[in-house]
């Protein structure tokens, strides 16, 4: 189970890739599938918040198990945890993480006419299929909107990336070990987001090497 966790904090820092001139907050609800009900009920309802403002983005996600925050900008990515009390963090270049990556292929986009409204915006539909380092295809579904100016960014490494996703995703799947996670955007506040927000305050948690990361990420359930 903490895998999966680790897995899904990592996986969020590619969601935030607004354009320049972007400055707002999305919340989303998540919900969970194909883990046991007692896990599946940890997982449902959980919150994730983003913010964004140019280049820069914070993401928190929070359930009763599990609290981490993601602080973005274009030169480090700051990931703070605290599972259960347990409370570290891990500081990554920005050429770090791209490495982190892997070398797959970039997504491909399959753009469909069918739209709907997610907090209030008209979406559309699109099918991305991504490919890890092995060959592997996945397929997901993901809702935007091109109201939301969006620099689409990610490979397939965390199951998160967008490719070149021609707006703001307010409705996706995630595949996260024997789980697939659908986050859908409830609250969208399209304004001024204090510089505040974009700065990781370290105090109380202990730094994690990226090699320590992995390695949790590698063990634990």
């Amino acid at each position: 189970m903490k895998k999966i966790i680790l897995s899904a904090a990592l996986a969020f820092i590619a969601i935030g890739a607004f354009a320049q001139a972007t400055e707002g907050t999305i919340t989303y609800e998540m919900s969970a599938d194909g883990l046991p009900p007692e896990q599946a009920a940890m997982v449902s309802g959980s919150e994730l918040k983003m913010y964004f403002k140019g280049e820069k983005s914070r993401t928190e996600f929070n359930n009763a198990f599990v609290s981490t925050t993601t602080v973005k900008d274009d030169k480090k990515i700051v990931t703070l945890m605290d599972i259960m009390g347990q409370k570290k963090y891990m500081e990554v270049t920005a050429d770090e993480a791209k490495k982190m990556e892997g070398k797959s292929p970039e997504p491909k986009i399959e753009y469909k006419d069918e739209t709907k409204k997610i907090a209030g915006y008209d979406c559309k539909k699109a099918i991305i299929t991504r490919k890890n380092e092995k060959g592997e295809s996945s397929t997901s579904t993901v809702w935007y909107t091109e109201k939301i100016p969006y620099k689409g960014q990610g490979k397939s490494k965390g199951s998160a990336g967008f490719g070149a996703l021609k707006g703001a995703p307010l409705e996706f799947e995630m595949e996260m070990g024997p789980m697939k996670a659908k986050l859908v955007a409830t609250e969208v506040s399209m304004g001024a987001v204090s510089d505040s927000k974009f700065v990781a305050n370290t105090e109380g948690y202990v730094k994690m090497s990226k090699e320590e990361m992995e390695k949790q990420m590698g063990g634990g359930k």
